[in-house]
């Protein structure tokens, strides 16, 4: 192998490896926040919109949305992850057809849920992927702010 051609080759080693590198900003972007809150708006008006549309269509013949709030939510979901909630729904409901919906339908029935319990909206649609969703806390109550210490 010639000079020229063994500085071709690491100049192409060299240009690969810095492809598989990522600036630490985007691999922390790329990944779930670690402990997020409901509480922090994690979906948006809109999908919870849809959501309520297909709540309306496949659940509320069996399920009040009484049965889906408050202290019964309370009880069942809070401090577990978004992910245990998607999880049950998406492959418990609708009771006559378990997993017949589409996971981003999912999605929207889980905003809705959120909405109906006063969480706040933000203006981003929820995924529908089980490790964001796993990142993110049911709280049902707003999060106390903490004192300005001065």
């Amino acid at each position: 192998m010639s000079s020229s051609e063994r500085l071709l080759t690491m100049a192409v080693l060299s240009a690969a490896c810095c492809m598989l590198v990522t600036p630490k900003g985007a691999a922390q972007q790329q990944a779930p926040a670690a402990h997020r809150s409901t509480q922090a708006g994690v979906y948006s008006a809109t999908q919870a919109t849809r959501g309520q549309d297909l709540y309306a269509g496949m659940c509320k013949s069996c399920h009040t949305a009484a049965s889906h709030s408050g202290v019964a939510f309370r009880k069942s979901w809070d401090g577990r992850s978004l992910s245990e909630l998607f999880g049950y729904i998406s492959t418990k409901m609708p009771k006559n057809e378990p997993g017949s919906l589409a996971p981003e339908e999912y999605a929207a029935v889980l905003a809705y849920l959120l909405k109906l319990n006063e969480m706040p909206e933000g203006a981003v649609e929820l995924p529908a992927d089980t490790t964001v969703l796993g990142a993110i806390r049911i709280d049902t109550r707003p999060v106390p702010s903490r004192p300005d210490k001065r």
